[in-house]
């Protein structure tokens, strides 16, 4: 109860800091599954719950799907390299931008980075390289590791009304341009719940376990994902983003982890909006995860995860 009391206060605090319109934190145990914590915010008092909004019923965490933006690149590299298509060490020259049936990606600092190295693209956030990255895998490779690593099925933590992730932009279409956003985590749609399980089998050397919240509960793997080796080099590449920016860092601790800055889409017109959804996900220590942590926030007045997130997350 202690780390739900201090997930939820962290939380709130960098919600009302930040104005922003909501937000979930979860706390893992990557090697059993277990959840520590999981808050939402908004969120109602159960004694007085006719005051509330009929909406602040729903969890999100479980229950509203969202995309993940650039966490979504850890996934991505797992992906490509478990199936020996690319290396840390793997080379792309980033011109800045990408153009796919008609439609150009851009990474969010609109700068070209020249030659850049797969951990250069984690530590950067490159999302061209995270499309370079994909496309070396393979299509239908990197949609099928999405299915192990949980995207398309419910976890079974056992809390009503899971919803699942939303692929079918993949699976229905087979354009490039569609596999190339979601290598960096949009048009690709995920809950809370399944995207920390995801992080947790990378923290768990890549075995993907099923959460529960009920002590005394047996903890269930649910399949091996990536191996323990790529699990191994894909967290050297979070922990290496992490000592980069420095804003995780924890000095004499290894923290492996990653942000997203995703924009929120616009369901009316179509497109996305300019409103973001920041994220972070990560996991320590690095070299044996006691822990995994998601924390994101809707529409904060701020337009980076580095502001908001990411100190939230230290």
């Amino acid at each position: 109860r202690d780390i739900q009391a201090q997930a939820e206060k962290v939380l709130k605090s960098v919600m009302d800091k930040f104005s922003a319109a909501g937000g979930t934190v979860i706390v893992q145990e990557p090697k059993t599954g277990k959840i520590l914590a999981i808050g939402n915010y908004p969120n109602f008092d159960p004694n007085d719950y006719p005051r509330s909004s009929l909406k602040t019923f729903l969890n999100p965490a479980v229950q509203a799907i969202y995309e993940p933006g650039s966490v979504f690149k850890a996934i991505t590299m797992s992906a490509g390299i478990d199936s020996e298509k690319i290396t840390p060490e793997t080379k792309f020259y980033d011109t800045g931008s990408l153009t796919l049936n008609g439609k150009t990606i851009k990474n969010w600092d609109l700068k070209a980075h020249g030659t850049v190295t797969m951990t250069e693209v984690i530590e950067e956030s490159i999302n061209t390289g995270a499309a370079f990255a994909e496309r070396k895998t393979g299509h239908d490779i990197f949609y099928n590791y999405l299915v192990k690593f949980g995207f398309g099925e419910t976890t079974g933590i056992g809390l009503p009304g899971e919803v699942s992730s939303k692929l079918k932009n993949l699976k229905n279409n087979f354009r490039d341009i569609n596999f190339a956003t979601a290598a960096f985590g949009q048009g690709v749609s995920v809950t809370p719940i399944q995207l920390i399980s995801a992080i947790s089998a990378i923290a768990n050397g890549g075995v993907l376990m099923k959460p529960y919240l009920v002590e005394g509960t047996a903890p269930e793997s649910v399949r091996g994902v990536i191996s323990e080796e790529t699990a191994e080099k894909v967290t050297a590449m979070m922990t290496s983003a992490v000592k980069k920016a420095g804003v995780a860092q924890i000095p004499d601790y290894q923290i492996a982890g990653k942000t997203g800055t995703a924009q929120v889409p616009d369901f009316k017109k179509g497109g996305y909006t300019n409103d973001f959804i920041h994220s972070y996900a990560g996991f320590a220590p690095a070299s044996d995860p006691k822990f995994t942590i998601l924390i994101k926030v809707d529409k904060p007045k701020a337009s980076l995860a580095g502001a908001t997130v990411v100190p939230a997350f230290r």
